[in-house]
């Protein structure tokens, strides 16, 4: 039986495009309904038994600890801090994460905590885990709405060929699918991935941990884990938020009214 990728949650960044929302919480923290964002991620990581899960924290770590303390205290979670969270994007807290794990070389899986997802994507993601490839989450085609990290694939398998950041919209790179806030790195990456985040470190943690990837593309083979028949949003302002929020709210009403309706036929 393959062992489990790990999971890392990234939780460190001060959300300061979100403006007063997150002036005492981290995003993770935002509220969903009765939920926090964390909420929505962490048990389906817990979901899928022995794993390692880490969370780095960073900006209001006292409130994530005491979240986790309250609603996970017997999870076994591993929290370890990157206290140079206002300098990094996020490349120095997957460090830590990756550097936090008793077993890094079973593979693990990055999750940023600035997204939410439907349930019913789950199954597929946690099934791609126990294969023996590397994935990026993708959800969507890049377009004048839609900017960020991209990928390219070229093939039927969705084999990634290059991967780009494009915060502002070029339409050299409409089509190319959009990323949405998850890598995943199989064992045969691993020590790859590892040496290459090192290296890239050596020129500062202002930069994204999709660094590596971009530059090294034959040292990394990946492939795009596309959830686009499903719900999943990322936000970076107040007003992102709550068109994701409110548009989640709908999906799980939905969802559920469509579940109860099947129990009645």
């Amino acid at each position: 039986m393959i062992a489990p990728r790990a999971a890392i949650f990234l939780v460190a960044g001060q959300g300061s495009r979100m403006g007063a929302l997150t002036a005492h919480y981290p995003k993770c923290l935002l509220p969903v309904g009765q939920l926090a964002v964390l909420d929505t991620l962490l048990p389906q990581a817990l979901k899928t038994g022995e794993r390692e899960i880490v969370l780095v924290t960073g900006y209001q770590a006292e409130a994530v600890q005491a979240w986790l303390n309250r609603f996970y205290p017997d999870a076994g979670i591993t929290l370890v801090h990157n206290a140079d969270y206002a300098q990094d994007v996020n490349i120095l807290s997957v460090e830590k994460g990756v550097n936090a794990l008793r077993f890094p070389e079973r593979g693990y899986s990055i999750i940023e905590t600035d997204i939410l997802i439907d349930p019913r994507a789950w199954p597929q993601i946690h099934h791609a885990e126990s294969s023996s490839t590397s994935f990026w989450l993708t959800h969507g085609r890049y377009s004048a709405g839609l900017t960020g990290g991209i990928v390219e694939v070229v093939d039927d398998a969705l084999t990634i060929d290059r991967i780009s950041y494009q915060p502002l919209y070029d339409e050299a790179f409409e089509g190319w699918f959009k990323m949405v806030g998850m890598l995943s790195v199989a064992p045969d990456e691993v020590a790859a991935d590892r040496r290459l985040r090192r290296q890239a470190l050596k020129q500062g943690c202002n930069q994204y941990y999709m660094a590596p990837w971009m530059a090294h593309r034959q040292a990394l083979p990946c492939v795009a884990l596309d959830i686009s028949r499903r719900f999943a949003r990322a936000f970076n302002t107040s007003a992102d938020y709550q068109h994701a929020v409110d548009d989640y709210k709908k999906l799980l009403s939905c969802t559920e009214e469509l579940a109860h309706a099947n129990r009645v036929c």
